[in-house]
């Protein structure tokens, strides 16, 4: 399996959103959003990095599996 892809467009779908998210600080500044970041943009954002990090871990262990199951007479 090839996960550089789509590790790439999660990636920069997370640094987008990012900076999209930084940006409503200048329009919107509230309670509402300070709740609306602790609550769910954090945890979100969080959950999109451990996944992008798995996803590196799991690219070493395909990698690794791949290279073991190879033919090498």
């Amino acid at each position: 399996m090839k996960f550089g892809a789509s590790r790439s467009q999660l990636y920069d779908a997370q640094k987008t959103a990012r900076v999209r998210w930084d940006s409503t600080s200048e329009t919107w500044n509230d309670e509402t959003r300070v709740d609306f970041e602790e609550q769910i943009w954090a945890p979100l954002d969080q959950q999109v990095s451990n996944v992008l990090r798995a996803v590196d871990l799991l690219s070493v262990v395909f990698s690794q599996v791949r290279q073991d199951c190879e033919f090498n007479p």
